[in-house]
């Protein structure tokens, strides 16, 4: 509980629940159902999820401080204490991820209409759910950052370059 509602640490991994809530009331509100209609506004969401991990790591460097003030509370000095820096961080946290679903939401709404409105919406036959799926597995597998992940990344993309050519 402390850790999550004091942000501590250095690596903040994209908020894949921000993306989740911003794809699908867009994709049934447009009636996106194909997976080529579907990847704009899966691209647009991560890279939402994305800009939310950048304001979490902002808010954790600004919220360091109050570690400070509740060690200095534990020794009998200061006013911070802990049941009142989580409330405080929790509250900071709440008001900004609401705010940046609205902005996110917003934008990719409007930019959506946009689209409808002239016709311009990209169909993108070619691709399929199957192929969403493996670049979401390769970008999970990517999100560990290590070298055996970059080793599966090049064997699956060769793997992929050897059955389209063979296709051919």
């Amino acid at each position: 509980m402390w850790l999550d509602a004091l942000e501590l640490g250095s690596v903040v991994p994209p908020y894949g629940s921000l993306s989740f809530l911003l794809v699908f009331p867009l994709c049934r509100h447009f009636g996106l159902d194909q997976p080529g209609l579907a990847l704009l506004p899966l691209i647009l969401s991560m890279m939402a999820a994305y800009t939310a991990s950048w304001c979490e790591l902002r808010q954790r460097i600004e919220l360091n401080p109050m570690v400070d003030a509740v060690v200095n509370w534990c020794g009998g000095k200061g006013p911070a204490s802990p049941g009142r820096v989580i409330l405080l961080a929790g509250l900071c946290r709440a008001m900004w991820q609401a705010a940046l679903y609205a902005v996110c939401f917003t934008l990719i709404f409007v930019v959506l209409t946009w689209l409808a409105a002239h016709r311009t919406q990209p169909a993108l036959p070619g691709v399929t759910w199957s192929a969403l799926y493996v670049a979401a597995l390769l970008g999970a597998v990517l999100s560990l950052r290590t070298r055996q992940a970059y080793a599966v990344l090049v064997g699956t993309l060769g793997a992929l370059a050897l059955l389209i050519w063979g296709g051919n």
